[in-house]
C-alpha cells in the first residue's frame, strides 16, 4: 500500500507554504512573489512558456529548465523549472466528465517535499507550482524549485573533491569516511521511514562542504517518491543498487562501500542476514551494469 499525504502550508522553513497567483491554476511561496513577478512569472501559461533559460532535458512529456537570477538579483541562485504535459485515456475521461486534473505530476511532487521535510530529510525548497486540464484531455503541470546556492551533485563532489590523488591525503580519507557516514544515515533514515525514491543516484544527492569532516546533504527529485507500509524489500534493494551503481569507482572503493552498508544498517559487524541483502544489492547493481554500463 502506498501511503500519501495531504499538502501543508505550516511547519518549518522547508515545507511548503503556498499561496493562489490568482489565476486559479498556480500557487506559490509568498516569499517569492516579488520575484516571480519581476521575471514575468505571473500566472500559469508564463510559466509554462517561459523558454529564456538554459534548456537541462527536452522530452515529449517533460522539460527541465535552469533560470538564472536576472541582473537585479545577483548574488542570489536562480531557479529550476520543470514542465509536465500528459494525455491519456484517464484525463481524457477526466475532461469528458468535466473533472480536475486529478494528482498531477508537480502536485504530486509537492506533496513529497512537504511530507519528507516534516519527517526531517532534508529537501530542496518549492518556490511554486501549477496545474492545468485542457478540454481535449492534456495535463500540463510545472514545479519551479530554489537553486541550492553552493550545492553540487554527490557524484560530480566525489569526483573532485575525493579524487584519488587526493585521498592519498589522511585529512582527506577522514572526510570521505564522515561524508559516507552521513549519506548512509540519510538513506536509512529515509528508508525506515518507509519511503523509497525509485531514482536514487548519487547525481539526486545535493553536498555541500560547511567546515572540515561537516557537509549539508538534500535529496531532490521526488516526483517518484513512494511511501510503503508493506512489499518494502525490492524497493530498498532497487534504491541502494542505484545508488551503488552510480557511484564513482575512482572514489569510492570495496571498503568505503562496506562501511556505508554498516552505517546504513547500523551494524559494527555483518550478518548472514546482512549479507544476503547485499547480494540482493550486489545483483541488481550487476543488472543495471550490464544495461547501462559501469559508471565511470
Amino acid at each position: 500500500m502506498i501511503r500519501s499525504a495531504a499538502l501543508s502550508i505550516s511547519g518549518d522553513s522547508l515545507r511548503p507554504r503556498l499561496e493562489p497567483a490568482g489565476d486559479g491554476k498556480m500557487w506559490l511561496d509568498p516569499r517569492f512573489r516579488s520575484r516571480l513577478f519581476q521575471e514575468g512569472l505571473v500566472g500559469f501559461e508564463q510559466v509554462m512558456d517561459k523558454i529564456d533559460g538554459q534548456c537541462l532535458r527536452l522530452l515529449p512529456k517533460r522539460e527541465n529548465w535552469y533560470l538564472p537570477p536576472p541582473d537585479s538579483c545577483l548574488g542570489r541562485g536562480g531557479l529550476y523549472l520543470k514542465k509536465h504535459r500528459t494525455r491519456n485515456a484517464a484525463t481524457v475521461i477526466r475532461a469528458l466528465l468535466g473533472c480536475g486534473p486529478g494528482e498531477t505530476a508537480a502536485r504530486l511532487e509537492v506533496k513529497n517535499v512537504d511530507c519528507l521535510s516534516a519527517e526531517g530529510i532534508p529537501v530542496m525548497r518549492v518556490v511554486a507550482y501549477g496545474e492545468k486540464m485542457h478540454r481535449g484531455g492534456l495535463v500540463e503541470s510545472f514545479l519551479l524549485t530554489e537553486e541550492l546556492d553552493g550545492y553540487i551533485d554527490l557524484h560530480r563532489f566525489l569526483t573532485t573533491y575525493f579524487s584519488p590523488h587526493r585521498l592519498a591525503h589522511p585529512a582527506v580519507r577522514h572526510e570521505l569516511k564522515m561524508l559516507i557516514r552521513l549519506v548512509a544515515q540519510v538513506a536509512r533514515r529515509f528508508h525506515q521511514l518507509g519511503y523509497n525514491h525509485r531514482d536514487f543516484y548519487c547525481c539526486h544527492f545535493l553536498v555541500k562542504r560547511i567546515g572540515y569532516a561537516r557537509f549539508d546533504i538534500r535529496l531532490i527529485d521526488l516526483q517518484r517518491v513512494q511511501c510503503r507500509r508493506m512489499f518494502r524489500r525490492r524497493w530498498i534493494v532497487k534504491d541502494l543498487a542505484q545508488l551503488a551503481w552510480s557511484a564513482p569507482q575512482a572514489s569510492i572503493g570495496c571498503r568505503q562501500r562496506i562501511e556505508f552498508i554498516k552505517h546504513y544498517l547500523g551494524v559494527g559487524k555483518l550478518t548472514a542476514r546482512h549479507k544476503r541483502l547485499i547480494r540482493s544489492i550486489l545483483l541488481k547493481q550487476s543488472l543495471m551494469q550490464w544495461r547501462l554500463g559501469v559508471q565511470p
